[in-house]
């Protein structure tokens, strides 16, 4: 059975449906990328599945199973105790989703005692583990700051540290890389296959960069207009794909010296 499916799965706003028919399996360990254009509903998909669609959205055919669970049906409590834990999600740009007149320690201390009966001294030296092991040089250190006074690169960081916490099954990743620059993106994914080795966690990433997922993925689905437009295995997408959309995808790729390097 897989960790993650979804079974023709259509998810709507005010009755108009945004994303229809998705159908797709994840198994533990196992690394799904989506790509498109902006408003081809990739967001919507990982969305559904941690049940944070904005505006009443809301899944409307079809089923979301986690471990053989149905979740689309599940309480606020139910809910409480899945995110963060099971299934964790990492967020565009980390610092914009934190709160500025915070500091780090505090949102992290919050996080990690709504999640475990501990002391704050110990969700704080819990905190600074989790920061170091996402190679953070001192940890109390940036506890101690503001999400202001930290790159774009340690911000996001930061927030793989907190989806972390808890060695989730499943990590969804928002354009995690797309506000960073091309060394710490390169940084970043590194960690992230770091993850999917030392704690088998699944991975689905959505991203607009073809060479990322392409990279990290077992799987890759390319969606437009809502629907799942081609998918398959990486070497199916670069190499055998006779969809249209996908070559075009394929042919927007930056080239140097007539090599295109996805």
């Amino acid at each position: 059975m897989a960790m993650l499916e979804l079974k023709d799965v259509t998810i709507s706003y005010k009755g108009i449906p945004a994303v229809r028919d998705i159908h797709m399996k994840l198994d533990e360990g196992g690394i799904c990328g989506i790509v498109g254009e902006s408003g081809s509903g990739k967001t919507t998909v990982i969305r559904a599945i941690l049940g944070l669609l904005p505006g009443g959205g809301r899944v409307t055919k079809g089923d979301i199973l986690f471990d053989g669970e149905s979740l689309p049906g599940k309480s606020k409590e139910e809910w409480r105790k899945l995110r963060g834990s099971e299934i964790s999600m990492i967020f565009q740009d980390s610092g914009a989703m934190m709160n500025p007149t915070r500091k780090i320690g505090s949102c992290f201390v919050e996080y990690i005692r709504t999640h475990e009966k501990i002391s704050k001294k110990e969700a704080w030296d819990k905190g600074v583990m989790m920061l170091e092991r996402m190679r953070l040089p001192s940890g109390d250190n940036i506890m101690k700051s503001y999400p202001f006074q930290l790159s774009g690169g340690m911000r996001q960081r930061v927030g793989i540290a907190m989806a972390m916490t808890y060695q989730p099954k499943l990590l969804l990743a928002d354009e995690p890389t797309s506000a960073l620059d091309v060394t710490t993106q390169a940084q970043i994914i590194r960690q992230f296959m770091e993850l999917r080795d030392e704690y088998g966690t699944a991975i689905m990433i959505v991203t607009h960069n073809l060479g990322v997922a392409a990279y990290m993925s077992d799987y890759i689905m390319v969606m437009r207009h809502g629907i799942v437009e081609d998918e398959g295995s990486v070497d199916y997408i670069l190499n055998k794909s006779r969809d249209a959309y996908t070559k075009e995808l394929l042919d927007a790729v930056p080239s140097l010296g007539g090599v295109r390097y996805v």
